[in-house]
């Protein structure tokens, strides 16, 4: 699973078969995890629904800012993707499940992030700012209906919850094929399987899936944000996403863009995760792209001859309850039991979209109306 994403033949995001789940159907939203590095910042990730066993792979990349080469969607962008898509399905079944019908309706939301300290001293921490969301809608509706249905949506979102709770994550940490025990954080007692052990072969496609590659925006005029390692400062940033739904298909349109010109990506959703990946998918995913990659930047910035790191996650939701992330790191090579929890409590402390879900992040949300 090592071949650079501009030598592969495939999409960037497939429906792929890795075998049977070993977990019986049950009501929970229920998503297995997996994440391999690829080249460089990119990586490729398994999403598989543990209530049918459907399978995606997605391909994930940084931009410049990272010295990236942007030839898939960020971590990030999936992340908000998973947020945006969440909120605008739950309003979509809402109006239908009410009997109360929207000629049409967009949902924008935004997440501020930043940086505070070194990476390269190992003093970096993750900094999670205000959420926003600000729903539009034109109807036949008096203000107060639109609210009530609008308000409802929200409550009954993961997604939304998975933000504005606190849902510090369990990890576990294997060095060297030795289980490593964990140390600043709450202990995972799963049974999490290195992913390379789980993977006889690459993923490949078992099924066309056009609806769900996502759209490259083109490159701005003006130089991005460069985040570097050595930096002591406070940096900051903004990560958007805004669409609605097609009434005929159901799919969801995310369109990501970053503060600080960074390119951004068009991802497409499906709440029923078959043209396209669920939403919740999209969020559990991004989170750990977003992991994977804080722990590579560390590996690169203080030399650790680590080979391969991947890692496993569990992401469940029951109704509009997220539960915590449950995550397993794999590391190999010649490394110590010490350097690679160091490396693993590095990586969880400047990972947002682990923070993000960690801690309750204020939020503000905005309705507008207009009859049609």
């Amino acid at each position: 699973m090592s071949t650079p994403l501009h030598e592969s033949p495939h999409p960037l995001i497939f429906v792929a078969e890795v075998g049977d789940n070993g977990v019986p159907p049950g009501p929970e939203v229920a998503y297995r995890i997996e994440v391999m590095g690829l080249h460089g910042f990119q990586k490729e990730g398994i999403a598989q629904d543990l209530r049918t066993g459907r399978v995606w792979r997605l391909a994930c990349d940084e931009g410049t800012y990272l010295r990236g080469a942007n030839m898939a969607p960020a971590p990030l962008a999936y992340w908000i993707t998973g947020v945006h898509a969440d909120i605008t399905a739950r309003i979509g079944e809402t109006t239908r499940r009410d009997s109360v019908e929207f000629d049409e309706f967009s949902v924008s939301v935004g997440q501020g992030f930043g940086v505070r300290g070194s990476f390269a001293k190992g003093e970096a921490l993750a900094l999670v700012h205000a959420f926003t969301c600000d729903v539009e809608v034109v109807s036949d509706h008096d203000d107060a209906t639109v609210e009530a249905v609008v308000r409802q949506a929200l409550a009954e979102s993961a997604a939304l919850d998975a933000l504005t709770g606190a849902h510090e994550g369990l990890f576990a940490l294997s060095t060297n094929g030795r289980n490593t025990p964990v140390s600043g954080f709450a202990q995972s007692a799963a049974e999490h399987a290195d992913p390379f052990v789980r993977h006889s072969r690459t993923p490949a496609p078992v099924e066309a899936s056009p609806a769900a590659v996502p759209v490259r925006h083109p490159e701005g005029d003006k130089a991005p944000i460069v985040l570097r390692d050595d930096d002591d400062g406070t940096v900051q940033w903004r990560v958007q996403a805004s669409g609605g739904q097609d009434k005929a298909t159901g799919l969801i349109t995310s369109d990501v863009s970053f503060s600080g010109n960074v390119p951004g990506w068009t991802l497409y959703s499906d709440p029923d995760n078959q043209a396209a990946p669920a939403p919740l998918a999209h969020l559990s995913i991004g989170t750990a792209f977003c992991f994977h990659t804080q722990l590579c930047r560390y590996v690169s910035v203080r030399g650790v001859p680590v080979e391969a790191p991947r890692l496993a996650q569990l992401s469940r939701a029951a109704g509009p309850s997220f539960a915590p992330l449950d995550t397993r790191l794999f590391i190999h090579g010649q490394v110590s039991e010490a350097e690679a929890t160091s490396l693993m409590s590095a990586a969880a402390r400047t990972c947002y979209a682990h923070q993000g879900i960690a801690v309750p992040v204020e939020h503000h949300v905005s309705i507008s109306s207009k009859r049609r």
